[in-house]
Formats: C-alpha cells, sequence, structure tokens
C-alpha cells in the first residue's frame, strides 16, 4: 500500500473519444490506473520518489518536467508548495488541465513546452525558485541516436537551469539489460503485448553480457537501446549521484545534483 503516493481517479480519464492503447483510453490509464500487477510496478517510482524527497515537504517549488497527462500531480500537489507541470504534448496537457480542474489542484501550473527552449520554458516560471525537478520515465525517451548518452547528459545540463544551483533532481529509468529485460520480454510475449522485434543475438547480450550496441541501432526514442548502466557512466562525469535505488527489480531510481563549477 502507498504511503505518500496519490492516485488520481480513473474517471477523469475516461475521455469519449480518446484511444490509447486497446481498451485503455488514455496514457495513465493503460500505464498506472488499471487493475493488476504491472499498474502496480509502474507505480512505485512515484512512492519512492516521493519518500526520497520527503525532508523537503512543504519547504520548496518543485518541477514534474515531462509530466504525461498529470498522473503524478496529486501527490505533489499535496505535498510541496508550488508545481510546475511541463509536457511537450499537447493532448497530455489538455488531460492534466482536466484533472486539475476536478481535482481542485490550485497550486498547479501547467506548461506546454512544444517547440519552446529551455530558456523559453524559465521564462515562463514567473521569477519563483524551484528545487527539486523530477524527471521520471523521462529521460530514456531524450536525446540524439548518434550520441546517446551524452546528448542525455547535456540535455540534463540544460533542463538543471530551471531549479536552484544546488537542487535536486530525480530520475526514474527502466532497467532493459540483465535478467529483469529478459523477464520484461518473456511476459509481453506471453501477453501478446506489442513489442519491438530484435534478434537472438542482441537478445542474449543485452540480458546476459548488459551489451546493448546492437540494440541502441534501433532507438527511436522508445525504451529498447537504453542501458542503465551506460547512464550512470556518464551521469558520474557532471553530477553527483546522491541516492540510487533499485525499484521492484524493473526501474532504477536516482537523485542526483549538479556539480559546482571549477
Amino acid at each position: 500500500m502507498s504511503r505518500y503516493y496519490i492516485q488520481p481517479p480513473i474517471d477523469i480519464y475516461s475521455s469519449e473519444g480518446s484511444h490509447y492503447y486497446k481498451e485503455y483510453k488514455t496514457y495513465a490509464e493503460y500505464n498506472y490506473l488499471r487493475p493488476g500487477l504491472v499498474a502496480y510496478i509502474k507505480t512505485r517510482h512515484f512512492e519512492l520518489s516521493l519518500k526520497l524527497t520527503r525532508n523537503y515537504f512543504h519547504k520548496c517549488n518543485v518541477i514534474d518536467f515531462g509530466c504525461a497527462d498529470g498522473v503524478f500531480l496529486p501527490s505533489l500537489a499535496n505535498y510541496f508548495t508550488r508545481v510546475v507541470a511541463i509536457d511537450r504534448v499537447p493532448n497530455f496537457i489538455e488531460l492534466s488541465a482536466k484533472l486539475v480542474r476536478a481535482m481542485g489542484l490550485n497550486n498547479v501550473e501547467l506548461i506546454c513546452n512544444d517547440n519552446l527552449t529551455i530558456s523559453n520554458t524559465k521564462s515562463r516560471l514567473s521569477g519563483e525558485k524551484y528545487h527539486i525537478l523530477y524527471l521520471l520515465e523521462t529521460l530514456e525517451h531524450v536525446g540524439d541516436k548518434d550520441s546517446l548518452y551524452q546528448s542525455k547528459i547535456n540535455f540534463l545540463k540544460e533542463v538543471s537551469t530551471l531549479i536552484d544551483e544546488n537542487g535536486l533532481i530525480v530520475i526514474s529509468v527502466p532497467r532493459m539489460v540483465g535478467i529483469p529485460f529478459l523477464i520484461q520480454r518473456i511476459g509481453l510475449a506471453i501477453t501478446r503485448s506489442r513489442r519491438e522485434s530484435i534478434s537472438l543475438s542482441d537478445l542474449f547480450k543485452a540480458c546476459f553480457l548488459n551489451d546493448t550496441t546492437g540494440l541502441e541501432k534501433q532507438w527511436t526514442g522508445g525504451h529498447l537501446g537504453f542501458n542503465h548502466r551506460k547512464l550512470e557512466s556518464y551521469l558520474k562525469n557532471e553530477f553527483h549521484i546522491l541516492k540510487r535505488k533499485d525499484i521492484m527489480f524493473f526501474q532504477i531510481l536516482y537523485v542526483i545534483r549538479r556539480k559546482a563549477k571549477g
């Protein structure tokens, strides 16, 4: 049972005419609000993210960057002074706005950053200071295929300018190597869920050698080809990794802070 995470009512996401996948109408409904073990596992990163930042409850402003359709916003609004939720997908922001109105989240501001630079986005923060940036299930989708991990670090350095110099960034990413990846692929096959086609050679290397070199060539902004081990090695060059937690075998959570200049 969650101690901190507040699950929004599923009926808020039951938008007539909407369609995400199969019988599910929205991203939040498919990933976090449907019954069963999968949704329970996926929501654990929300709970642990809050647990690791509970010393800041009711003391600072925070940003949810890559907020999707707002499933984390009721929790953040409950525990922090002011919340800015940012996403580049207009439909996600519309659904988030519906949630904010329905639940009376008066301390939440929404920003659609489609076609906005980080500098433009920062100018929308109304001069307020923010101390924590949550970047949950987002970083694996960011980057340049030709420089996959350095481009993610460059993005982190840029987005870190939205918060205080000594502020915290909370990151969760999927485990796409090792035995967890093998279990994931088997589970997707058994349930006949959508999954990318990969060779047996690449599957073996990713599952038993933690080698995603071949799969990285297939990366198109999704999960496949992402390797948290490589991310960590790049992170250490520019950021202090303050905390690292495994989440139920399938996700990794980091709390990081930018290294001081000089």
